[in-house]
């Protein structure tokens, strides 16, 4: 299943699209090998498949290996040698052994797995950040999910916690948004209806959770409406508010459909909070009901305020575990769309309901852009992932590329009959494209291949027999001769 590819391909991704800027960043700990020696303890030092002129900390002989971690600062490279614990001028031995001990770990199966993939991964390694992830791996569960969650935070700039760690891997997990409202509105419709010995408030409080349930999932229905296809644009009551026909209405038209989804689902609703706290403090004389009102209209508010009633311990383990798996759902969705790194490039990812399959996984849409002046994506140039599970064409996966608004399309599926839908359908795609200022250069289809047939080392695979498609394509982001280097 595609969720099953989603964490590995979003780190491979990451990764990718940064391929052509080689990034030192601090704190990343690499095995080295010293090549040549200089005066004033300059050295030339290979790091892994990486060769660099650095400052070494600690003198180090001509071939020896060891562990050397990057430090902050620019040019020239300083790497600190990790050394043996209580010894501070010998060096950590070259094996992983020697680098738990020297980041002050115990030396045991569990942790030499960990720090490999660690190391592997390029994270940037330090006793404090090791400790994070030994701890969110026994808060949350020793396995490869929560690994990897905590590596993609990470990459994404964020802290190791079971907070975030627990979002992230809610949202990878990739159940359908629409489902998982419709079950919890329906269960917290039930709890208010049973002759439940509720106290008046906490009723009150689950009654007053379901009108946000309910908006959301409309606004889940016409944002499955416009993505297929659907020109006619309701407001999130239900009543059509007109029938777009010019392309730029149509942008315009699905930016507000999807917009009016994430104000409903509460992906601003930290800002919103933030926001009404300022007026509150700038305007004393407003009630204080009056802005927490106008915050708790989204889907996560409701549920958290809830989820803290004092009362909250009464209702039944199984909804509220429902309304906490969805809060980590909606909080991973606003983590997914955030860069808290200084990289040049920018990368987000969206879940959208499937038009025709509310119950079935969401779509989703990964977007990698060189990062503009605002900080914002680059249209123009640009790069998208889709990654589709439909019920006629079953699993389905776009990768979009966008160079000076001229488009490369390869879209991957395992149905004979989709090269000729493809090839009937280019027509009419070519025409919608011109319409918003863009150009088809070409598309074509391949099968999603089995796992080990044609792949590469760039291509690593996938669960479930399938490889990721999208692994070994170069980005197309960047076109540099030699290689630059970051820090």
């Amino acid at each position: 299943m595609i969720q099953n590819m989603l964490i590995g391909q979003m780190l491979d991704q990451i990764q990718q699209v940064r391929s052509s800027v080689i990034e030192l960043k601090s704190g990343q700990v690499f095995s080295g090998k010293v090549l040549k020696l200089f005066p004033d303890n300059m050295a030339t030092v290979q790091l892994g498949g990486l060769t660099v002129t650095a400052r070494l900390e600690t003198p180090l002989e001509l071939g020896q290996r060891t562990w050397l971690q990057v430090q902050p600062g620019g040019q020239p490279v300083t790497l600190k040698v990790i050394n043996q614990p209580g010894q501070p001028n010998v060096a950590a031995d070259p094996g992983l052994e020697g680098l738990a001990r020297g980041l002050g770990a115990s030396v045991n199966e569990e942790n030499m797995k960990l720090l490999k993939t660690l190391v592997d991964q390029n994270v940037p390694l330090k006793a404090d950040s090791l400790r994070a992830f030994q701890q969110v791996m026994r808060e949350v569960g020793n396995n490869q999910e929560t690994l990897d969650a905590a590596i993609l935070a990470v990459k994404k700039g964020l802290p190791v916690t079971k907070e975030t760690v627990l979002s992230l891997r809610a949202f990878v997990g990739n159940t359908s948004i629409g489902g998982s409202l419709t079950n919890l509105a329906d269960s917290l419709e039930q709890a208010a209806q049973q002759p439940r010995d509720f106290p008046p408030s906490l009723r009150q409080a689950v009654e007053q959770t379901l009108p946000a349930l309910r908006s959301a999932r409309t606004a889940l229905e016409q944002t499955a409406g416009m993505l297929a296809g659907n020109r006619e644009v309701a407001d999130t009551d239900g009543h059509t508010a007109g029938q777009t026909s010019r392309p730029q209405a149509d942008v315009s038209a699905a930016k507000a459909v999807v917009t009016e989804l994430f104000d409903r689902l509460g992906l601003r609703h930290e800002r919103e909070l933030a926001s009404s706290q300022l007026t509150m403090s700038s305007a004393s004389l407003r009630e204080e009901s009056e802005p927490q009102q106008a915050v708790s209209q989204n889907v996560k508010a409701a549920l958290l305020q809830l989820l803290q009633h004092e009362d909250a311990h009464l209702l039944p383990q199984g909804m509220r575990e429902q309304m906490q798996q969805a809060v980590h759902q909606l909080t991973g969705q606003q983590l997914m769309t955030v860069n808290t790194n200084e990289s040049a490039f920018v990368q987000v990812s969206l879940q959208l309901p499937m038009p025709g399959n509310p119950d079935g996984e969401n779509a989703l849409v990964q977007v990698e852009s060189r990062r503009k002046g605002n900080g914002e994506l680059d249209p123009d140039n640009c790069r998208l992932f889709f990654y589709l599970s439909m019920q006629n064409m079953g699993e389905t996966m776009l990768d979009v590329s966008v160079v000076n608004r001229i488009l490369s399309v390869h879209l991957y599926n395992d149905e004979e009959k989709t090269a000729e839908m493809v090839r009937m359908l280019r027509g009419p795609l070519e025409v919608r494209l011109a319409e918003q200022g863009y150009r088809l250069s070409s598309i074509r289809v391949s099968p999603i291949p089995d796992e080990g047939a044609g792949t590469s080392s760039s291509e690593p695979t996938a669960p479930q027999g399938k490889a990721r498609p999208f692994a070994s394509p170069s980005s197309s982001l960047a076109n540099y001769k030699g290689v630059d280097f970051r820090i």
